[in-house]
């Protein structure tokens, strides 16, 4: 199992949670956001830890070969979660796509958490 990989899933889990609140709280209050005060810091820490897992997901789908978890998929979630990340600041953005969004993200991270899991318990 690899270490890195699931503590990196589990921020990017929170980071997905955070999302969906900003963009319920967008939603409510309608407010346009500083671009460089507050969406972009957010937005670039996130594709920070994106960046990272998807190499450490890379390495451990070649080796490990995990059941149902695919390139693919990673490349997916990796980019989709960038994209709400700015999208979510904005209220022009439909609040139920970005719920489309924020669940099929979730459904890959805990998919890879649960496939981590199991190595590790065959262990």
């Amino acid at each position: 199992m690899s270490p890195q990989l699931a503590k990196l899933t589990e921020q990017l889990l929170k980071y997905n949670d955070a999302i969906w609140q900003i963009a319920e709280q967008t939603s409510k209050t309608a407010e346009q956001p500083d671009f460089f005060s507050k969406v972009k810091p957010f937005a670039d820490e996130v594709k920070q830890v994106v960046d990272e897992w998807k190499k450490e997901a890379l390495v451990w789908i070649e080796s490990a070969r995990p059941k149902h978890v695919h390139l693919q998929q990673i490349e997916a979630a990796g980019e989709n979660i960038e994209k709400i990340a700015i999208e979510a600041f904005y209220p022009s953005n439909k609040l139920r796509r970005i719920k489309q969004f924020h669940q099929s993200i979730e459904y890959t991270l805990l998919l890879v958490k649960k496939r981590l899991s199991e190595e590790n318990s065959d262990k």
